[in-house]
């Protein structure tokens, strides 16, 4: 019994001895000042494995590409000021803020309002920027006139955060010549009393995405409302265009690593007067297209491959710059 007992005390010392060790080595990588880039991801979930994985991938083909240490929000991480912190995720990204309030953060999946009111929040010394899960309303348009071109009335309701884009898909619908049809939807309005008289004066129905109760209770009615009436609905996420929406663009998990390696990497070389301004928040560069083809079946719209469709969708799109 003296044996086994002496035995598990060296066997629990030895562990503490090198969790410490793994512990201090981890703060010398994350301390080594503008050598590395400490990570943190919000949870263990496929679609923050998924940015990481493209993150990392994409910043190692950089030249002077720096070290990449990553942690969960479990591990004991210490970062001193000055250093780089990459938040993936919500969660990460509000730790990040409360706990390393003097580093430069870069944010990664995160819609515009909520990074918005997190900074507002959790002040601090050092430098921000997000890039957003948020798609410039323009995408959702162009890619409704390109899958709908006779559409000449397109609709759209906006909730209590989503209104601040309001101004934005009024000037986009304007530029395209355009008719916009909208509504504003309190949360305590009845969904189908705003939706029905919209859907039914509209070709064409962009959802603008808001918080997420918002969206559950709109995209039932709003799905629902424009498939009876035969009126194509543009979606903000993959789940949209399977539940019942024509077509959706959005920025995937791989589009945000994408996105994030490269502004990094920009971010961690600029210098001069300019570089400060570089630190804000960005629209996702890279974009994602799903095409629910019963639906287009359904409505009668042809679809091209998907090869094509990009291709003509981006020069859509570059008409509107």
């Amino acid at each position: 019994m003296k044996h086994g007992s002496w035995q598990k005390r060296i066997g629990s010392y030895l562990r503490r001895l090198l969790v410490g060790f793994v512990l201090s080595a981890a703060a010398l990588f994350v301390n080594a000042g503008g050598a590395s880039i400490t990570v943190l991801l919000s949870g263990p979930q496929p679609y923050y494995q998924e940015v990481l994985a493209v993150f990392e991938q994409v910043l190692s083909s950089q030249s002077n590409a720096p070290l990449v240490h990553t942690y969960g929000l479990d591990q004991a991480v210490s970062v001193e000021p000055g250093s780089t912190v990459v938040a993936v995720g919500s969660r990460a990204s509000e730790f990040a803020l409360k706990h390393f309030a003097n580093a430069d953060i870069l944010s990664l999946l995160m819609p515009a309002v909520a990074w918005d009111e997190l900074c507002a929040s959790l002040p601090g010394s050092g430098r921000r920027a997000a890039v957003l899960i948020d798609q410039p309303l323009e995408r959702p348009l162009a890619l409704g006139q390109l899958l709908v071109p006779s559409a000449k009335r397109v609709g759209a309701v906006f909730g209590p955060v989503s209104v601040a884009s309001k101004p934005q898909l009024i000037s986009a619908a304007e530029r395209r010549g355009i008719e916009l049809i909208y509504a504003d939807l309190a949360s305590d309005d009845n969904p189908i009393v705003v939706l029905s008289p919209l859907v039914q004066k509209t070709d064409l129905f962009i959802a603008v995405a808001d918080r997420a109760v918002f969206n559950k209770s709109v995209a039932k009615w709003l799905l629902y409302l424009s498939f009876r009436q035969k009126v194509s609905v543009i979606g903000f996420s993959q789940s949209y265009a399977k539940a019942g929406a024509l077509a959706a663009v959005f920025s995937s998990p791989e589009n945000i690593g994408r996105h994030g390696a490269e502004l990094i990497g920009t971010l961690l070389a600029a210098e001069g007067e300019g570089a400060a301004a570089r630190w804000r928040s960005y629209y996702p560069e890279y974009y994602t297209l799903e095409i629910n083809r019963e639906v287009a079946r359904a409505l009668n719209i042809t679809v091209p491959e998907l090869q094509t469709l990009y291709r003509d969708y981006q020069s859509v799109l570059e008409s509107y710059q």
